[in-house]
């Protein structure tokens, strides 16, 4: 019998890495650095200079720069910010944010697959590394951090960090949906013949209703100039759907509309932002806001013209539309992001389970708001039971 000799480690393997924390660089040389990670990273848009560079042009507060590197080459960027939080209204307690500035009023943009900047060659290690460094490093800018949040991440980054023997709870989660636009293509199949039957007819219905007003049309923003137009008047659509229901809904927060017309001027001519009109004889029913990147189509925000007539589904034809149009394109994925809304399983399949989780290092404070916290759930299982 032939012996099989151990392979040997590559040096990617065996060097060990050195992470460390610094002040933000002047933005020309931070961009430089995070561009040229970049293209050796497997990343989501949320990671991408676009809009890194508009987040850190937008915020009131400056990060701090986690950066690793493996014999002097950085494989490993991330920015982090410790603000002082009240819990309970009686603890103030020092809280770490990845790539969040813990400020609700700026975080309401909503990061989603958020993570540390990685070289594909040492990934695993790469986040490992630092995620052992965030919760076990203590002060941050000479404060004492109590809690590491970690918002809009996937869930499979949970048993990692749970492997470093802190206490993680996890403070909001969400299912999400994709539609393969690559195995969609490979089958030959329309969009709608992919659909469950009950699906496709009611959006096959939708889109006859519409017609017999007038041709049903899907126009992309040519310029900055029109996507701004399209911006603001999706935003009109989704407040008046959103006030309707007695909620604020985005564009009530200044800061998500400064952030997203400063996101749409840098991003859109380098084709990584589209909107989208849908009209039926030259009305619109529909506009939607997506980032474009690597191949893979983002879905992140929309407003519709919901009419009287509940055969109508402008959501449904939207999307249907858009998702022709990029499978067209010969884009891959169709990802509708973090949410349980019923349509996105309607047009899509189930996919990551999108967190925000809370990692508490040791602190009295903590500690003693733990027993309180169970005291509130058992609390709140008696009312259910009684």
């Amino acid at each position: 019998m032939a012996s099989v000799l151990p392979t040997a480690a590559s040096p990617l393997e065996q060097a060990p890495l050195q992470v460390d924390l610094t002040p933000l660089p002047p933005m020309d040389l931070l961009a430089s650095l995070w561009r040229g990670l970049e293209a050796r990273a497997d990343r989501s848009f949320f990671l991408s200079w676009p809009w890194i560079g508009t987040w850190l042009e937008s915020i009131d507060c400056r990060p701090e720069l986690l950066i690793t590197r493996l014999d002097g080459e950085v494989v490993g960027l991330a920015l982090v910010h410790a603000r002082l939080k009240t819990r309970h209204r009686l603890l103030p307690v020092w809280t770490l944010y990845l790539h969040q500035t813990g400020d609700d009023d700026q975080d309401v943009i909503t990061i989603e697959y958020n993570d540390v900047l990685a070289d594909r060659r040492c990934r695993d290690r790469v986040r490992a590394a630092c995620m052992r460094f965030l919760v076990e490093h203590g002060a941050f800018g000479g404060r004492e951090v109590g809690e590491v949040v970690l918002g809009g991440v996937d869930a499979a980054l949970r048993g990692q960090i749970e492997g470093l023997g802190r206490p993680v709870h996890e403070r909001a989660a969400a299912g999400s949906a994709v539609v393969d636009l690559s195995a969609l293509r490979a089958s030959g199949l329309p969009f709608l013949d992919s659909l469950k039957a009950s699906t496709a007819r009611r959006i096959r219905r939708s889109i006859a209703l519409y017609e017999e007003r007038g041709k049903l049309e899907l126009k992309a923003a040519s310029d900055v100039d029109e996507a701004l137009d399209f911006f603001d008047r999706c935003g009109a659509m989704h407040q008046e759907r959103w006030t309707a229901r007695g909620r604020p809904g985005a564009f009530a927060y200044p800061f998500f509309v400064a952030f997203h017309r400063r996101l749409i001027r840098a991003a859109l001519p380098h084709g990584a932002v589209e909107l989208v009109r849908i009209a039926a004889a030259g009305e619109p029913i529909g506009y939607l806001y997506n980032f474009i990147d690597r191949g893979r189509v983002y879905y992140y925000f929309s407003g519709f013209r919901f009419d009287d007539d509940n055969r109508l589904k402008p959501g449904l034809v939207s999307h249907a539309l858009c998702i022709d149009r990029h499978l067209e394109r010969g884009m891959d994925a169709y990802d509708f992001m973090a949410g349980d809304q019923r349509y996105k399983l309607e047009l899509g399949q189930p996919g990551a389970r999108i967190v925000s989780l809370a990692v508490q290092r040791p602190n009295w404070m903590l500690a003693a708001e733990r027993p309180l916290r169970r005291l509130k759930q058992a609390l709140s299982v008696a009312r259910q039971r009684g």
